[in-house]
């Protein structure tokens, strides 16, 4: 009993002291946050202009999702396909799905760079 009285003798203070410097941690982390930016086009008033113009943010947003979802399952794939030519000892597999997966990937980028010009025109 008297080792863990012992232990937390001295162990109290840097406790004390970790406790506070934890405290202050959320303080810090908000105090460098940007403020919030208003609608990038359209905010002179006409509200149609503006529902127009956060749609076409919108397909921005779109096609960065389907961008991460494309790599998402390419890295997937990958993974899988690098699991069974382990197994099997079969590497082309594995070879195919990179070069294919590496074009497809910089397809889709193109096509989601020459598409939101497009939809923000309209």
């Amino acid at each position: 009993m008297n080792l863990i009285q012992s232990l937390y003798s001295r162990t109290r203070g840097v406790m004390k002291s970790g406790l506070a410097a934890l405290a202050t941690f959320p303080a810090m982390a908000l105090a460098a946050l940007p403020q919030q930016e208003g609608i990038t086009e359209g905010a002179d008033g006409n509200l149609l202009d503006t529902f127009r113009n956060v749609g076409s943010e919108g397909f921005s947003i779109i096609f960065i999702a389907l961008t991460a979802f494309a790599i998402v399952a390419y890295i997937a794939a990958l993974i899988w396909q690098f699991s069974e030519s382990k197994k099997k000892g079969e590497w082309g597999g594995f070879g195919m799905v990179c070069a294919i997966g590496v074009v497809m990937i910089v397809v889709v980028i193109w096509l989601a760079n020459y598409g939101d010009p497009i939809m923000q025109s309209t």
